[in-house]
């Protein structure tokens, strides 16, 4: 299904012979030079081309292009755009196909190492080696050239390893020394690393370590001494490198280790650190006290990385392992294992013992896999996955004695093992602590807002929502910081739209006027948010203080102020080895390497000033867990929080280990999955409310599953709201419509059957038959499908021929050959007119467009996204802008278009506009109040996804009605795709003042419904 849009360009580039020179003629034209490639063309065929007019295969470049553009991937030129190299080589293969780039090189390389890496006479050069045969390649930008081929697609790994040794070659020769040698040849070897197929000789045993700081190991002597040594952050211990340091000359700036197979590059400032901490190596009995609390008058800790420590909750750093997350075995675990290692892949032998065991392993496996976990459960026992080419040929093994059909492979091959994950080990939180209730309903004194302070008045609903977080804020301050069950956070679940960013914001401002008036530190603010809500962040602070109450704000991404607090060369920290940790798969604190500054020897360069706002994604919180965590925050808010719900991913763990007085998590859908999804966030704001997963799945989980499928909702019903009770004053939930007095209305148009809900309007009209062209295709699917089920096993085939559905039921020809090559209104109107559905949204679009008003249109596919950008444009002569995962949420660059922006264009237009968005990656966290329709063109199988996309535009500013939309297409003699998949969707539970929300509609259950 991914490579739809490459088949539709790949047909349109080479279906016929005599097609060739005629796409050569109307593609953008591509130029290489050092610095990445050039898309061009005149500046008049430019011109056309973004007014949508032109070839429609440039125009469908032009749109990939601007994409990127929008994303901060490529810069806009007069005539054209240009991609850099790093970018180039980045593009997926999709991507890559419909700018008409050349293929990936297949092959290997050889690097020719001579010379020692001390002498001055060192030289490496890389050749390609095909079938045996080296050969002499030229680098040209990200472009690779053996002889008079045509060229060749680098990857990012291999323009690495090549922009390092042009690096390298072009060095003065005062500066060609070992240091540099050494230094290239770590460098190849992350290249080969990160999936280069590069043979390195001698180098590929011999690792080559570049350490990004200098820490520090203290052993307790039996006197009660401390006997310091330096940690290279590779993994040697005390005893390795005291056996070490006379290869050393310490009065030099630089030098080499060699520890086993290991080559340490120590340069000056290093060394520097070497020295400083061998110059203290015994800290007397009676001054450890002393040198525990403040080590930084012992050492310089301007040159060593000092221990800052970790919160109470973070027991260790270790290697990831799943979590068992599944919901009817109650039985009790040590879910990071701490307590023993896991058994290796051959004990499998006599725990699977039939088919349907062999069965569950490999589910449990491909989770854990996909999570990057080295361990998994099975039976009551963990078991290493971390080679996974071993894993493979144990079921091998064992699935032979069964006959049973061969092991599926997962992605990747046995030639791609899982990449080693180190990330915090946290303490479980087994106790129920009772007294967490108690102490939250205790009276406490009503904080009082300045509310001259704030831009903009409170709402009541607002009003009781700062108070209520300042009533737990009061009480988490006042409670014991080493107690790992104190009150500490909570959960605000308002609905969407009830202005939580503002609430939250207020009581941060507060928390920090009640740590001045109480003569303590104004500890710094950290907000986690998904990327496209930064912005908002940024805005909302403006917005909503008259005078910033914040020393300043920083934003924690790359093209933002990331690179401003990152330690020179230093990697994200998700990516640290696991060769770190010792045979207990634990790591020393004193190995850790940290990757950004912070803590009070990083000066006026560290992050975690006092007063400061940090802004951060989730995934920058996992690349540098181990910073952020030993950070003391005042107030750490979570914002869409549902992206901390699964206890199997880094960022969970490293949310939870986060150092704070108070957490508060937002999100407007507590549960999206299931009610482990609610035990995880609660797991992070208050450990101890809800006991431990067990005790929660056995209390709350297990009843659900176990009732028939007649008694399950109302299971469903009875659980969430004792849940919600039993969570009582640490989760606030209030519901839009009881809340915002005066909110216009909502009205859900659809034109098939639906459950119960208000402010339903049954709109025949926005369900129409398929025929022709549509209807053929459909009918061959079922029909081959059907032809094939009854002479062999189908069961693979099922989903195939699901997804083949869903498309057609879009368009009849999502895929094939001509779909994009139409010019004009009149062309576009004819294409949308062989899809039922689409014609039913054009219908609407003509509509709206006549009342002035705007709409958007929400859609999954991206095929589909390009391809309606491209009709419609030419349509309504409108320049519509997409947003889904590929487009910037945080600016880069002037000429750089964020989702943001592109929302306030939308919105600032006059009458009629169109915006196209994935309810997947702009249905969260935006505010869109100038469009007032929406149209659902494809339907997200999840309904809380659906109705977070829909509350876009139902929200605190929305001054018109709200129409959402749900077009259909319908088969003439049967129940089509989109009838089944409105049903499920219907049937689904949506209780909105409860814990309890809607399952997600999955594969199987539209299976069975399809009768496939």
């Amino acid at each position: 299904m991914k490579n739809h849009l490459r088949d539709l360009f790949n047909s349109l580039m080479f279906g016929r012979q005599d097609r060739d020179s005629d796409i050569e003629s109307t593609s953008l034209q591509v130029q290489a030079d050092s610095s990445g490639l050039i898309f061009f063309e005149s500046l008049q065929t430019i011109t056309e081309l973004k007014i949508g007019k032109g070839s429609p295969v440039a125009q469908l470049q032009m749109v990939v292009l601007q994409m990127l553009l929008e994303q901060g991937d490529a810069e806009p030129l007069p005539n054209g755009y240009r991609v850099s190299s790093r970018v180039a080589a980045a593009l997926d293969d999709e991507q890559a196909d419909l700018l008409h780039l050349p293929s990936r090189f297949t092959h290997g390389f050889v690097a020719h190492v001579k010379g020692h890496t001390r002498n001055s006479g060192f030289r490496v050069q890389i050749f390609a080696s095909i079938d045996g045969q080296e050969h002499p390649v030229l680098i040209k930008g990200p472009y690779l050239y053996i002889g008079q081929s045509q060229p060749y697609r680098l990857t990012p790994a291999e323009l690495s390893a090549f922009s390092a040794l042009e690096v390298h070659g072009n060095l003065p020769s005062d500066e060609a020394g070992e240091a540099a040698n050494l230094r290239l040849m770590a460098q190849l070897q992350a290249a080969r690393r990160s999936g280069m197929d590069l043979e390195l000789g001698a180098f590929s045993n011999l690792n080559v370590v570049v350490p990004e700081g200098i820490g520090v190991v203290a052993t307790r002597m039996p006197d009660g001494s401390l006997e310091l040594c330096p940690s290279l952050g590779d993994g040697s211990t005390p005893d390795q490198l005291d056996k070490r340091w006379s290869q050393l000359d310490l009065t030099r700036d630089g030098g080499v280790l060699r520890i086993e197979e290991r080559l340490v590059l120590l340069e000056p400032e290093k060394i520097a650190a070497v020295r400083e901490v061998l110059g203290s190596r015994r800290i007397p009995a009676g001054k450890v006290e002393e040198f525990i609390k403040t080590p930084s008058a012992f050492i310089d800790a301007s040159l060593v990385n000092l221990d800052l420590g970790f919160s109470v909750r973070v027991l260790g750093i270790g290697k990831m392992q799943h979590m068992d997350f599944g919901p009817l075995d109650d039985k009790k675990r040590d879910w990071f294992a701490t307590s023993t290692r896991p058994q290796p892949p051959e004990a499998l032998h006599k725990h699977i013992t039939c088919t349907e065991d062999l069965d569950a392993f490999q589910e449990r496996l491909h989770a854990a896999q996909q999570q990057g976990a080295q361990s998994v459960e099975f039976e009551g026992e963990q078991f290493d996955i971390s080679e996974p080419a071993n894993v493979i040929s144990v079921l091998r093994s064992i699935e032979a004695g069964f006959e049973h059909k061969p092991v599926k492979q997962e992605q990747g091959g046995d030639d791609q093992p899982e990449t080693e994950r180190v990330t915090l080990l946290l303490r479980d939180a087994d106790e129920l602590n009772r007294e967490l209730l108690t102490k939250a309903q205790q009276q406490g004194r009503t904080p009082i807002v300045d509310a001259s302070k704030l831009r903009r008045s409170p709402y009541p609903h607002q009003a009781e929502g700062i108070s209520w977080m300042l009533d737990l804020l009061l009480k988490a301050l006042a409670d014991d910081h080493n107690n790992m069950y104190r009150l500490q956070g909570a959960l605000l679940a308002d609905d969407m739209g009830l202005g939580k960013t503002f609430m939250t914001l207020v009581m941060a401002a507060e928390y920090l006027a009640i740590q001045a008036a109480a003569g303590r530190t104004q500890k710094p603010i950290l907000v986690v948010a998904p990327l496209s809500l930064l912005e908002n962040w940024e805005d909302e602070i403006g917005k909503t203080f008259k005078s910033s109450p914040f020393r300043d704000v920083k934003v924690l991404q790359a093209g933002r102020d990331l690179s401003e607090f990152q330690i020179k060369d230093a990697p994200r920290e998700s990516l640290q080895l696991a060769d770190l940790l010792d045979e207990s798969d634990a790591m020393s604190e004193a190995d850790i390497r940290y990757s950004l500054q912070i803590g009070r020897e990083a000066g006026i360069h560290r992050l975690d000033m006092d007063s400061r706002v940090v802004l951060t994604t989730y995934q920058t919180l996992r690349d540098y867990q181990f910073s952020l965590c030993v950070i003391d925050w005042g107030v750490v808010i979570f914002d869409e929080a549902q992206n901390i719900k699964n206890p199997n991913t880094l960022q969970t763990r490293a949310a939870k280990g986060l150092k704070s007085d108070f957490k508060l998590l937002a999100t407007g859908t507590p549960v999206e999955n299931s009610l482990g999804d609610f035990w995880c966030l609660m797991d992070t704001a208050q450990p101890g409310l809800l006991g431990n997963w067990a005790e929660f799945r056995s209390k709350w989980i297990t009843p659900i599953f176990k009732a028939t499928d007649e008694a399950r909702d109302q299971m469903r019903i009875e659980i969430g709201s004792s849940l919600r009770e039993a969570v009582g004053p640490f989760m606030l939930r209030r519901i839009k419509e009881q809340q915002l007095k005066g909110l216009p209305s909502k009205y859900i148009r659809s034109g098939l059957l639906q459950s119960e809900a208000e402010n339903l309007q049954r709109t025949p009209e926005l369900a129409v038959v398929m025929k022709g062209t549509q209807l053929q295709a459909y009918d061959s699917v079922l029909d081959n499908y059907r032809c094939q089920r009854a002479e062999e096993d189908m069961r693979g085939q099922a989903l195939s021929a699901l997804q083949q559905l869903r498309l057609i039921s879009l368009h009849p020809r999502m895929g094939d050959k001509d779909l994009l090559r139409v010019s004009g209104a009149k062309a576009a109107r004819k294409a949308i007119a062989e899809s039922a559905k689409l014609s039913v949204v054009l219908e609407q679009l003509d509509r709206i467009k006549a009342k002035g008003e705007k709409v958007i249109l929400f859609m999954v596919t991206k095929q589909l996204q390009i391809t309606l950008k491209l009709w419609l444009s030419q349509i309504y002569d409108l320049d519509i802008h997409i947003i889904n995962g590929d487009t910037a949420a945080v600016q880069k660059k002037r000429d750089v278009l964020t989702r943001k922006k592109m929302i306030e264009q939308f919105e600032a237009a006059t009458g009629f506009n169109i915006i196209i968005m994935s309810p997947v990656a702009a249905g969260v966290g935006l505010t869109v109040v100038g469009a007032n329709h929406v149209i659902h063109v494809e339907r997200h199988w999840n309904p809380a996804k659906e109705a977070q996309a829909t509350d876009r535009v139902y929200r605190i500013g929305q001054t018109k009605d709200v129409y959402v939309h749900l077009p259909a297409a319908l088969h003439p003699q049967f129940d089509s795709f989109d009838v089944h998949l409105n049903r499920l969707l219907s049937g689904k539970l949506m209780i909105k003042d409860a814990v309890v929300t809607p399952e997600p509609v999955d594969e199987k259950s539209m299976v069975t419904s399809l009768g496939l």
